[in-house]
């Protein structure tokens, strides 16, 4: 189902923040202060690549006191990149594997939200977006290595959805229809991206902004989905379209 569009321009929005402020922003959160970036930096840059099992259980236990909504059945690997964790939650047997990214910069509450036993692989980065975006992963879901998800207009994800790797999931769209102004400076449309359960996302591809797959669908690889997916359904394809047989994934 198509979702309204919602149009943010970030240049206005944050129009009077220093370099000194949207680094907090962009690092700790919007009204957090020089301290909170300090104790930040200070607590991730030595404990985020402490290697082996010593480097796995300080982060355990360490991250679950800081970071209230941080599972103590939660695990990081080596170098995972957090921003803003305090607006993050993990929920008990997540797995972020080596050098993923959680970027949660956003005013939402929990604006990155990932449920119980799901596992991202290496170099996967989700981004909530801001200024008010949210990205939420439920039970049981895999992210292959390389994939990115961006939350601005919102990013919901079902319970055991497979998604491959080099996947990008990107919940807004640049404006560009003035063509005296820069398109970085016209700001961005996001209406959202909901992806139900049991879903299965083939290697590379590129889900667009408004789009809905629904239960059980099948999304063959390199496939560029600019439209509602029916629940079952099998669609492969630029742009992507039905499919006769999962024999054609």
């Amino acid at each position: 189902m198509r979702q309204p569009s919602q149009q943010y321009n970030l240049d206005e929005t944050y129009a009077n923040e220093s370099s000194l402020r949207r680094y907090i922003r962009l690092t700790v959160g919007e009204n957090a202060s020089i301290w909170a970036l300090f104790w930040h930096e200070l607590m991730l840059g030595v404990c985020g690549g402490v290697p082996g099992i010593a480097g796995l259980g300080i982060r355990n236990r360490l991250y679950s006191l800081v970071f209230s909504n941080f599972s103590k059945k939660a695990f990081l690997g080596r170098h995972v990149l957090l921003r803003c964790p305090r607006q993050i939650k993990l929920s008990q047997g997540v797995i972020l594997d080596d050098y993923c990214q959680l970027i949660a910069t956003s005013r939402q509450t929990n604006s990155i939200s990932i449920g119980e036993n799901s596992f991202l692989r290496s170099y996967a980065m989700i981004n909530a977006g801001p200024p008010e975006g949210f990205v939420r992963i439920g039970r049981n879901t895999r992210i292959g290595q390389g994939s990115l998800l961006y939350g601005n207009g919102g990013l919901e994800i079902g319970e055991n959805v497979m998604i491959a790797g080099q996947c990008s999931i990107i919940a807004s769209s640049h404006n560009y229809e003035d063509p005296d102004i820069p398109i970085m400076n016209q700001g961005f449309s996001a209406k959202g991206i909901t992806i139900k359960n049991n879903v299965w996302i083939g290697s590379g591809v590129r889900i667009l902004d408004g789009v809905t797959i629904g239960e059980g669908a099948i999304v063959g690889a390199n496939a560029v989905v600019n439209r509602d997916v029916v629940a079952g359904d099998k669609v492969g394809g630029v742009p992507a379209r039905p499919l006769t047989s999962s024999k054609s994934l």
